[in-house]
């Protein structure tokens, strides 16, 4: 038992390292368009098919200046967990906040669970937390096909034609993806990250 106890501080020391440098609120308030005219935002993926141990940003639903961007997971077994920073313009894009209701985390009707969406101290990041919180008692998920792991949801603050790279979202060289096996043995896995971008006409 002291070994799994001690497994498991270890695993939430790491996946929740990255909070350490956030602030305690989440983003929120008036998108700062201004203008009489809302513009009508979209994303588009970098990689609209994600392949294996992939973390890709893909589209979701829209409203008028608003845009879902789902941060969705693909071909990773025995996933427990992510923290990582997203980065964005905060000149054109505003960050509204995160909807951890239909995560993958939540399968098997798991609720021992920790999401968070910080703004970092760090302008234009906001950094993401999403993990169960003991593998020896919640188990772990088996990714195959792209699942949602977290929607984030972003409205323009104005016109970003194409070409602008104001609306480019990413992620920064930060994070960390735990897996763990039985006996509870977790580690860092190896994982390819993809953003996309975000266009208001």
């Amino acid at each position: 038992m002291p070994i799994r106890r001690s497994a498991h501080r270890l695993v939430i020391a790491v996946i929740l390292a990255l909070t350490v440098t956030a602030l305690p609120s989440c983003g929120g308030g008036s998108d700062g368009s201004g203008g009489t005219t809302t513009p009508t935002a979209t994303f588009t993926p970098d990689t609209p098919i994600p392949g294996n141990a992939t973390i890709a940003m893909l589209a979701g639903t829209s409203n008028a200046a608003a845009v879902n961007v789902r941060i969705t997971v693909t071909g990773i077994d025995d996933f427990f967990g992510a923290a990582f920073r997203v980065t964005y313009d905060p000149t054109a894009l505003f960050f509204n906040g995160m909807d951890d209701s239909g995560s993958l985390l939540r399968q098997g009707g798991v609720s021992n669970l920790h999401f968070q969406a910080n703004q970092s101290t760090v302008v234009g990041q906001v950094v993401i937390t999403a993990t169960r919180l003991n593998p020896a008692t919640t188990g772990t998920v088996d990714v195959g096909a792209t699942s949602d792991l977290v929607v984030l949801n972003f409205s323009a603050r104005r016109a970003i034609p194409g070409a602008d790279p104001g609306g480019e979202l990413g992620f920064d060289a930060s994070h960390d993806v735990q897996v763990c096996t039985t006996p509870v043995t977790c580690t860092s896995a190896v994982v390819t990250f993809s953003g996309g971008a975000v266009t208001a006409q």
